[in-house]
């Protein structure tokens, strides 16, 4: 990202961002955003199989 002009602390941000939530820093069982959205969440496999499905 930083050879493509964004700056390098900024650049390192993102970066780690990316690692965290790969090392699964976003996951939470607590159905938080369940409720805040008033539907169940879907998991990504599966929202892309009913995706490709739909095809």
């Amino acid at each position: 990202m930083a050879g493509f002009g964004l700056p390098e602390g900024l650049a390192a941000a993102i970066a780690s961002w990316d690692v965290g939530a790969a090392q699964g820093a976003l996951y939470s069982d607590d159905r938080t955003l369940s409720r805040l959205i008033g539907r169940p969440t879907t998991p990504l496999k599966q929202a892309v199989a009913d995706a490709l499905q739909a095809l």
